[in-house]
């Protein structure tokens, strides 16, 4: 198989592993951040540290973290495309949830008030008032998140198995081989790639607000 076809299963996957751990990283940290919202400063501050931990370290011991945990029954992993896709959940959620903290912290509280004061219940304003004003914020979120994923090499090179090569690994496997150019072709690939989905993403704010 030449580089053509090589670079693109290795396209599919980071896009798949990128796509799926922002996702699921968008659905569950918007609801973790509105609930520490309303907590007190020290709870709060305390519960996001724990939030960013998997940020600040090195990825690498992301991935050894997982190898020790789940090489071992009863939940067995290691070797699976499970695992990658829970190595780059894990390190993209830091950020995920970051970007929609932020958002929701320069939030004006007024037109929440003025929903409540009006008769709007907790869901409907969430729904119709909160999600609306924050959504510039979650897009950028799961912007940041995939071209996090996309370019993620420390965990991965460390959890992956045969069949799910990912494009950083398959560059640090053909420059680790010498073939250099190769792996210079690659990259562009990936840049490309990711340049191009981020474009797509950045356009979607305008689109709703010219809605």
């Amino acid at each position: 198989m030449g580089l053509r076809g090589v670079s693109f299963e290795q396209c599919a996957a980071i896009l798949l592993t990128g796509s799926w751990a922002s996702a699921v990283a968008l659905f569950r940290c918007p609801w973790s951040a509105l609930a520490l919202r309303r907590q007190q400063p020290m709870p709060r501050r305390v519960l996001d540290a724990v939030f960013f931990i998997p940020g600040a370290g090195p990825s690498v011991s992301v991935g050894l973290g997982l190898l020790v945990a789940f090489s071992h029954p009863p939940v067995l992993l290691n070797g699976t495309t499970l695992i990658v896709l829970i190595a780059h959940f894990v390190l993209v959620s830091a950020f995920t949830y970051g970007n929609v903290a932020a958002g929701l912290a320069r939030l004006p509280a007024d037109f929440e008030q003025v929903a409540e004061s009006l008769g709007a219940r907790p869901f409907y304003r969430l729904r119709r008032v909160t999600l609306p004003l924050v959504t510039p914020y979650l897009i950028a979120a799961f912007s940041l998140s995939l071209a996090l994923s996309m370019g993620e090499l420390g965990a991965t090179v460390m959890v992956y198995p045969p069949g799910w090569v990912t494009m950083p690994v398959g560059i640090f496997a053909l420059s680790d081989r010498g073939a250099i150019f190769d792996a210079a072709a690659l990259t562009m690939v990936l840049a490309c790639t990711t340049s191009i989905v981020l474009i797509g993403l950045s356009r979607i704010p305008t689109r709703a607000s010219v809605r």
